[in-house]
């Protein structure tokens, strides 16, 4: 069976692909900090506005994000 990678880990992923650190993301998607923190944790998923704003700055797609 093939476990399917959460958001808040792709976007974790991301950042260190984009050598990026989460207060740049939270500032240039315009992220609350806390949002974010709870979106790596896996504790909530964020809505598609967010998403594809955070898709935008760390240049990946928002479906794979």
């Amino acid at each position: 069976m093939c476990k399917v990678e959460s958001c808040g880990k792709r976007i974790e992923k991301a950042l260190t692909i984009r050598n990026m650190k989460q207060s740049e993301l939270c500032k240039r998607a315009n992220v609350p900090k806390s949002s974010l923190s709870l979106y790596i944790k896996g504790a909530y998923e964020p809505k598609q506005d967010r998403i594809f704003a955070m898709s935008n700055v760390l240049k990946v797609s928002d479906m794979w994000l």
